[in-house]
């Protein structure tokens, strides 16, 4: 595989990894908007728990409460294990993303090097060219003046 093609798809793959990076932050930004959402929904559901509890409350009312209150738990806990992978997922993917920029930067210099390389020898070329046609002009004149 080329140089060239080595540079771009290691291009691709950092352009990947960033749109990798913007998915998972906008997953992670909705699990942490969810997981505040069902804190705020469970606080407002012991607070109605706590006042209906200090005015008496039927042992059905209190299951029905209490089972709420448990699945919402559960729900909180989901999301937060979502939260937790989509960290996880970010780290990773940062990761990958920095190893693979890296191993862009690096191919970038070694084109930067070649090409630099290829003009000096272009640059030696047009001057060795130079060198004899002065060399040759050199000799005729010597030769004519003689």
């Amino acid at each position: 595989m080329s140089l060239e093609s080595l540079r771009k798809l290691r291009a691709q793959t950092v352009e990947a990894l960033m749109m990798e990076l913007a998915q998972i932050v906008r997953t992670l930004a909705q699990s942490e908007e969810r997981y505040q959402d069902l804190e705020s929904t469970i606080q407002e559901e012991v607070a109605t728990y706590d006042r209906q509890s200090a005015q008496g409350l039927t042992i059905e009312a209190w299951l029905e409460r209490q089972g709420r209150i448990d699945s919402q738990q559960a729900a909180l806990c989901r999301v937060r294990r979502e939260i937790n992978q989509a960290v996880e997922a970010w780290q990773h993917t940062k990761a990958r993303l920095v190893e693979a920029s890296l191993e862009r930067k690096l191919l970038d210099l070694v084109a930067d090097r070649r090409r630099a390389a290829q003009r000096a020898d272009e640059a030696r070329q047009e001057q060795r060219t130079m060198d004899e046609a002065a060399s040759r002009r050199h000799s005729t004149r010597r030769e004519s003046h003689s």
